[in-house]
């Protein structure tokens, strides 16, 4: 059984609010430098994504994100230096801070059923994951926070859903070139048509690839981190939602 994250950056995506330029889709699109934020701090604001058809899912990830934090004082504490505020001043704040949701999924986005509640727990968790081993039937996922430390406005930079998919596996690349742009860099170009995502890996021996590189949509990355006189050989996967299908290797350094 092959467990794979659907990808979320192809789907429909809304939200309770939004501020402009960080709308419901910043969260959908697997950049961890962009995310949703809502216009209010107030609970109940939700974020859904819609994957289209109903699907097999065993994990929903949830990756909070900081924006603009406007963080006061608790109600006693003056950060004082010789009888003089001072705002630089550290201070070490012990109070209990919750960060707390509720994760829903719907069949036909009417009618929906808890996931997972974590609207009464006493965690922070800012990048929670949720597993469903069993497995679950839905189409949409909602989730709506309930309450954030310091009362932040809700920012999420990644609604991640995982499951098993249907259909067939990508096609594999083609058309793999390497050209060496330096001691230290690489570039590598390919062609496909049926995948979602490619993922560069390479190393010192044919079966020691130990790094990789992953991006979605694009066909070509410069790698920057080559060792200096060791032999390299580079594979590329692609991959969609049903699994991954895996390229040949190529020799570039022997």
């Amino acid at each position: 059984m092959y467990v794979t994250q659907f990808p979320s950056m192809t789907k429909p995506s809304r939200a309770s609010s939004c501020e402009v330029g960080k709308e419901a889709s910043k969260a959908a699109d697997e950049n961890t430098q962009s995310w949703w934020r809502a216009a209010s701090n107030e609970p109940g604001e939700w974020l859904e994504i819609d994957l289209k058809h109903v699907c097999d899912l065993r994990a929903v990830q949830i990756n909070f994100a900081d924006d603009q934090l406007d963080l006061s004082f608790p109600n006693g504490v003056t950060p004082m230096e010789n009888g003089v505020i001072n705002i630089t001043k550290r201070y070490l704040d012990e109070r209990m801070h919750v960060t707390r949701w509720l994760l829903e999924g719907s069949i036909d986005g009417e009618d929906y059923f808890v996931m997972e509640d974590k609207s009464c727990v006493d965690s922070d968790l800012s990048h929670d994951f949720v597993v469903k081993e069993e497995g679950l039937k839905a189409r949409y996922i909602k989730c709506t926070v309930k309450e954030l430390p310091y009362n932040q406005h809700t920012c999420i930079s990644g609604l991640r859903v995982f499951g098993i998919g249907e259909g067939e596996h990508p096609e594999q690349v083609s058309n793999v070139q390497t050209k060496l742009l330096s001691e230290l860099d690489l570039s590598v170009a390919w062609e496909s048509d049926s995948a979602l995502g490619f993922n560069v890996l390479w190393g010192f021996a044919p079966d020691k690839l130990y790094h990789s590189y992953m991006v979605f949509e694009r066909k070509s990355v410069q790698i920057g981190a080559l060792i200096k006189g060791q032999s390299l050989y580079v594979r590329v996967d692609a991959f969609n939602e049903v699994g991954i299908t895996e390229g040949e290797v190529r020799c570039v350094i022997e």
